[in-house]
């Protein structure tokens, strides 16, 4: 009984995921400024998940992964080495928002790749 219980919320949980979308889809190029200053390669994903790389200037240019997701016109994605986190919103093909770190932070934009 418990088997079939957990089987429906999952698969309740996951058919909600699969038909929710965004208008968002596609890839973006993101610059900060701030306590640090760099860029990130972001896509976006038709289901709102998102994934990309960023480089910094503290960190000496290095790549991190980030991730996160896009709900509505929501944005919210973080890298988890070193523990920056972005949220903002997303109108039309550009976005902004603020970042925040250990003692460090900033603001930052986003514009949709044409």
């Amino acid at each position: 009984m418990l088997k079939r219980i957990l089987f429906a919320i999952i698969a309740l949980g996951t058919s909600g995921i699969a038909f929710a979308t965004t208008p968002y889809a596609g890839k973006w190029e993101a610059r900060f400024s701030g306590g640090d200053q760099g860029h990130c390669a972001i896509q976006i994903q038709v289901s709102g998940r998102l994934t990309g790389i960023c480089h910094g200037r503290k960190e000496g240019n290095t790549p991190f992964q980030v991730a996160g997701f896009v709900r509505g016109s929501t944005i919210h994605f973080g890298i988890a080495e070193t523990g920056a986190q972005f949220a903002g919103y997303l109108k039309g093909s550009h976005g902004k928002g603020t970042w925040r770190n250990t003692g460090d932070g900033g603001t930052w934009s986003v514009s949709k790749d044409a």
